[in-house]
Parts: structure tokens; C-alpha cells; sequence
């Protein structure tokens, strides 16, 4: 059930009477129904299955590991107690406590496995299956794997990735484990975030859920405002941008694309992203937010960040903190690690000795989300390509800075600023490649129509206009392009433009609210012409 459908729409309308009626201890069951419906509506009864896997193994995984530690804990306790005022020796102790971490790391290791193994097979099977077949075939072997058509259930990475956070918090002994599944199953299938993310964290969504919340005129005004914003950035622009974005990259080789059109498209294919992406993002967080349920933002004015790294921590922000608190630092501080560090501290110098590991780790993450975004070798290019610019900026830092000095650059001039601005988005451009075209030769072929000519005239002989869409829709394009980069503006200054209509008096929000429906009803890119395609990152 698409986001931008009128079935929905009226879904959503559905859900928010029933939900308001009711009686607050059954809200959230309310929330529960709801979402199993629009699971099983949009992924159909097969796709369920899945799931209802993940949140079969991981409440019972993350009540044993509880209950492991539980009775670790009476252990030690009871012990105690038998033993009179001498207690339990320093060794005993050590020995009670490491079998009781070794249960649980057993019972955590065997669900991580199972889930994470799910979204291997399914996600990257074929991937899997056909490079081994290229090694046997190299290697002159009778033997083949068959490629299967799997069914992929509906945001997959995003609830696998949720569910597994929350295990290995109660792991960590972060919090307790949910001892209701249902209440489980409403944290893992919460219908306006399961799609597209972001990837919550169950101490934080969790509360949230649970509590019955009252009618907010003030939370049902911002909603409806968030999902217009959405709805405007998803129809009006993206929709627009990938007609222009397909021709170019789709025919660049037959109809000879060059230069600047090539650049043209490399952007507007950057924009149609973020509008794509973020414009799901603030459906989903206006939909929640009507229910009284706020959500972890997971954009902050990427396009606005002056390096990769800093990039990559205003853009899907909820991916970038679990990769973080998930493997990065898993990484980085383990034992391992911890011994390269001392290794490098010894033999070459003190500073690459503390930088170098945070280097690997870095790297090694970043490899992993080019990974994340797809089976193919293309996408292992484009997370070794982020990882070389965030993990060398953590690896020169001090040079960098060094050589700031030496040319006497102000950080905070508002030039260097643009600059660095420029510069990130011009790095990120050249990795969007790999989004845009099927393979890596593919890319490179891009790269060099890209930079073989100088072509500026194109921007004046009209044939920008014969890419799909006419003057009108491409002059209406960059205009609602300007409207969006100015209300990033905006809020980078820590003001927000939703809130400020939200509490204007009846008479003007309404006028706000009509305008914005009727600019996506007249100019949304819809109808027997056109066919709105899903939101990119619902694939995941």
C-alpha cells in the first residue's frame, strides 16, 4: 500500500478515529492490528512469514538471555548467603560470571545468525550463487548453484536491523526484555516506519508505543503539514527529476550525452534521492506524529555538510548510529584491536598508533553500507569509495589542519564554508554514479563522457528541454529545487517553517494546507501519463 495512494490515505483516517476512540490501555493494540493489516495488505501473507520469524526468535532469545542472567545473578547471590560472611572468592565469582556470558553470547550468536542469515539469503543469494559459480566455472568444476526468485518481504534491512538493536541491547543489559511479544511485535511492525525506516531503538520508540496518548490538535497539525512536505518533495520534484535522470543515464551512450548534461543529470539524480528518501522520511514521521508518536529524525540538511563523514551523519542518520553503536565501536574496541593499537603506538608513532584503528574500523563499516545498498559488486565499490574519504579524514587529521594554518584559512569564513560545501557534494556526485548505471564498466563510461567535453551552451540552446519533460516542468522543477534548498536553509538555523504555520491562527494554516493540496493535486507527477514509482529505499 503505497504512501502516496488514496487507499492510505484512508487507512491512516481509519486507524486515527479508531485509535482516538478507544480506551488508552487498548491504543497501542490498536496500533498493533493496524500495522499487521498494512504488513500483510502490502507484502502479502507469504511475505509475513518472515517476520513473525524474527519476532519469534528474538523475544525468545532476548527472555532466555534475561533469564540466564537472572539466575547468574541468584547464583551469586545464594551463594553468598551459604557461604556465611566469607562469600564467594574473586575466582569463583569471575568463573560464575563468564559461564553465565557464555550462555547468553550462545543464545545471541544462534539468532543473530538466524536473522541476519534471512536477510543474507534473501538480499544476497543470487549475488552469492553466481560469483561462486564464476569461481567453479574458472576453476573448470562440473558443479553449479541455482539462483532462486525469492520473495522479499517488505523492508527487510529495516526491521532486521531494528530487532537485532534491541537484542544485543538486552544483551548488554542496556534494559530488560520485553516480556509481551505482542508489544514486541508492534516495536518490530509499526506500520509508518517499517516501510522505509528509520531504524528505532526499542528504548526510545518502545514508551512511546505503549503509552495511550490524547487528541493534540497542535501534533495532528504539524502531521498533516510533515506529510504535505513529503508528498510535495516525493510528486513534484523526484518524480519530475527521474524522468530527466533516466534519459540521460539510460541513453548517455546512444544519444551521445556529454559534459554539462552529464553534470545536470549526476545532480538532479542527487536531489531526486533526498526529496525520494527524506520526502518518505517526512510521511512517516507526520503519520506517526498525528498518533502522538514521535520518531528520531534520520535527515538534517545533508547536502549541507562541508566533508563525507559529516555527510553521512546528517543523511539516514538512524543506519549511521546503528552501524555505529553496532560494529563500529564493536570493531574498534575490541581486543584485537586494542593490540594493533599498542602494536603501531610501539613501532611507528604514538598518533597513527591511536588513529589507524579508528581508520580500519571506519573503513570497514562504510564497506559494509555500500554493501547494505545492494548486491552487486558496484555497490562494494561505492562503500570502499565513502569509506577511503571518511576514514582518511579521521587518519589526516592533523595534517589537515596543519596545512589550514600554513595557508591561513578562517574555518568559519562563510567562502571555505561554500567551499567545502561544493567540494563534499562534488564527492558525493562522482559516488552516485554507481547508483545510475548498471555495472562498473558502466560507470566509468560515465565518468568519462562526464569530463571528455565542455559543453556550457547546452544550458542555453534548449536542449535541456528534450529530456522528458518540457520548459514548463523543468523551469517549475528547479524553482521548487530552490524552495526546498531554501527551507534547509532555514532550518539549519534552527528554526523550523512546519512549526511556525502549525501555530498561526485557523484561518492562514488553512490557506497553507489547501495550497500545498493543491499544488501537489495540479503539479504532482500522476495520472495515465505517468506512473508514480514506489520510494527507492522501500526495496530494502
Amino acid at each position: 500500500m503505497a504512501f502516496f495512494s488514496w487507499q492510505f490515505i484512508l487507512f491512516l483516517a481509519v486507524s486515527l478515529a479508531v485509535y482516538y476512540i478507544v480506551p488508552g490501555r487498548f491504543k497501542w493494540l490498536v496500533l498493533l492490528v493496524s500495522s499487521a493489516w498494512y504488513y500483510a495488505a502490502g507484502g502479502g501473507l507469504k511475505a509475513c512469514i518472515y517476520v513473525l520469524v524474527t519476532i519469534v526468535t528474538t523475544y525468545a532469545g532476548a527472555v532466555i538471555i534475561n533469564n540466564i542472567q537472572r539466575q547468574t545473578d541468584r547464583q551469586l547471590k545464594g551463594r553468598r548467603r551459604g557461604q556465611g560472611t566469607a562469600g564467594l572468592s574473586r575466582e569463583e565469582k569471575r568463573r560464575l560470571k563468564s559461564a553465565g556470558q557464555k550462555r547468553k553470547k550462545a543464545v545471541l550468536v544462534i539468532v543473530l545468525v538466524i536473522n541476519f542469515g534471512i536477510l543474507v539469503v534473501l538480499r544476497y543469494g543470487n549475488f552469492l550463487a553466481s560469483n561462486l559459480n564464476s569461481l567453479l566455472k574458472g576453476a573448470h568444476s562440473s558443479g553449479h548453484l541455482s539462483e532462486m526468485d525469492f520473495l522479499i518481504p517488505l523492508g527487510l534491512s529495516f526491521y532486521t536491523f531494528q530487532t537485532m538493536g534491541y537484542l544485543i541491547d538486552v544483551y548488554r543489559g542496556k534494559y530488560a526484555a520485553e516480556r509481551n511479544i505482542l508489544r514486541l511485535a508492534l516495536f518490530t511492525t509499526y506500520f509508518p516506519s517499517v516501510l522505509q525506516g528509520p531504524i528505532n531503538r526499542f528504548d526510545d520508540l518502545g514508551p512511546r508505543l505503549f503509552r495511550p496518548h490524547r487528541f493534540d490538535d497542535q501534533n495532528f497539525r504539524e502531521g498533516i503539514l510533515r506529510m504535505l512536505w513529503g508528498y510535495f518533495k516525493k510528486m513534484i520534484i523526484a518524480e519530475r527529476a527521474v524522468i530527466i535522470v533516466q534519459e540521460i543515464f539510460g541513453n548517455f551512450e546512444t544519444n551521445r550525452y556529454t559534459g554539462f548534461t552529464m553534470v545536470v543529470g549526476i545532480l538532479l539524480y542527487s536531489m531526486q534521492l533526498y526529496c525520494d528518501f527524506s520526502g518518505g522520511m517526512d510521511i512517516v514521521f507526520g503519520a506517526s506524529r498525528m498518533f502522538g508518536v514521535d520518531l528520531r529524525e534520520n535527515f538534517r540538511q545533508p547536502y549541507m555538510a562541508r566533508s563525507v563523514s559529516e555527510f553521512w551523519q546528517r543523511w539516514h542518520i538512524s543506519l549511521g548510529s546503528w552501524m555505529r553503536d553496532y560494529v563500529f565501536y564493536p570493531i574498534a574496541l575490541s581486543r584485537s584491536f586494542a593490540k594493533m593499537q599498542k602494536a603501531l603506538k610501539r613501532k611507528v608513532n604514538p598518533y597513527f598508533g591511536k588513529v589507524f584503528p579508528s581508520f580500519l574500523a571506519s573503513f570497514i563499516v562504510f564497506v559494509l553500507v555500500g554493501i547494505w545498498h545492494g548486491a552487486q559488486w558496484k555497490f562494494v565499490f561505492y562503500g570502499i569509495y565513502q569509506a577511503v574519504f571518511v576514514s582518511t579524514e579521521t587518519l589526516f587529521e592533523k595534517p589537515y589542519a596543519y596545512l589550514r594554518r600554513i595557508c591561513r584559512i578562517r574555518e568559519e569564513a562563510m567562502g571555505w564554508k561554500l567551499f567545502q560545501m561544493v567540494r563534499t557534494l562534488a564527492i558525493l556526485s562522482i559516488g552516485r554514479y554507481v547508483d545510475v548505471v548498471p555495472d562498473m564498466p558502466a560507470v566509468f563510461r560515465a565518468l568519462k563522457a562526464t569530463f571528455s567535453s565542455f559543453n556550457p551552451w547546452i544550458f542555453f540552446d534548449g536542449s535541456l528541454y528534450n529530456m522528458g519533460i518540457d520548459e514548463r516542468n523543468f523551469g517549475l522543477l528547479l524553482l521548487m529545487i530552490l524552495l526546498v534548498a531554501a527551507v534547509d536553509i532555514i532550518n539549519e538555523r534552527g528554526q523550523t517553517v512546519r512549526a511556525v504555520i502549525a501555530g498561526q491562527q485557523f484561518p492562514f494554516r488553512w490557506i497553507v494546507y489547501l495550497t500545498a493540496i493543491a499544488a501537489v493535486i495540479v503539479f504532482g507527477m500522476y495520472g495515465p501519463e505517468f506512473n508514480v514509482s514506489s520510494f527507492i529505499y522501500a526495496k530494502f
